[in-house]
């Protein structure tokens, strides 16, 4: 399997067989979606903090991550500000942004072209529409990396540990894992808390929902 971001891996997990948002989970899956995006920006030196600690755009977004340009456009046409109040803007973006409806399948068209999901056209009243479904086998590959790290106490890398806080966050991971598992992932994830990495995925969800969701708590 071709290496994913965090986003992408979420894409495949959040999404159903027909490359759409379960409306159960939409506002939660959303808010982790902008999350992951927002962690992806900062943690490949596409936005930082200035001196004065406001959140601005740091270097031109590159093609290997063309997928989040909705989310970096947004961004760079914002006056700087603190990441909380920065935070606190780009939460409206979650819910209202017609670049946030953009977000979605620009991730799922780079995992097509990535091989990981298949483009579907559906015809709808006055218009077709096209969506992107993960592959099943791509699903399969970003799960059993989530037990191997997670349950059979291998190597946990920042990235399969934020992964991991979104899909909690967002009520996807007993879609994937028994009750028995879910309990162990959230006593791996309990042990972990104190990170760094723990820490920031959870603000920056916490404070685009708004308050924030939290399965386990």
């Amino acid at each position: 399997m071709v290496n994913l971001s965090i986003t992408q891996e979420y894409y495949l997990c959040a999404v159903n067989a027909k490359g759409k948002v379960p409306m159960m989970k939409f506002t939660a899956i959303h808010a982790a979606m902008f999350a992951g995006g927002i962690l992806e920006l900062f943690e490949n030196g596409f936005i930082e903090r200035d001196p004065d600690n406001k959140v601005i755009v740091a270097k031109p977004l590159t093609d290997g991550f063309c997928y989040l340009k909705p989310l970096y456009e947004y961004i760079a046409k914002e006056k700087p500000m603190k990441l909380k109040s920065q935070l606190r803007s780009l939460s409206n973006y979650v819910n209202s942004s017609k670049q946030f409806d953009e977000l979605f399948p620009a991730i799922g068209i780079s995992l097509v072209s990535l091989g990981c999901a298949d483009e579907i056209t559906s015809q709808g009243l006055l218009k077709s529409k096209e969506r992107y479904a993960p592959k099943p086998e791509a699903v399969k590959l970003v799960i059993d990396k989530i037990r191997a790290e997670l349950l059979e106490n291998g190597n946990l890398a920042d990235e399969t540990l934020c992964l991991t806080v979104l899909l909690a966050k967002s009520f996807i991971i007993q879609d994937y894992f028994s009750k028995d598992e879910s309990e162990q992932l959230k006593k791996r994830i309990d042990e972990v808390r104190t990170s760094d990495a723990y820490a920031i995925v959870k603000d920056i969800f916490d404070v685009a929902l708004a308050g924030g969701l939290d399965p386990w708590h």
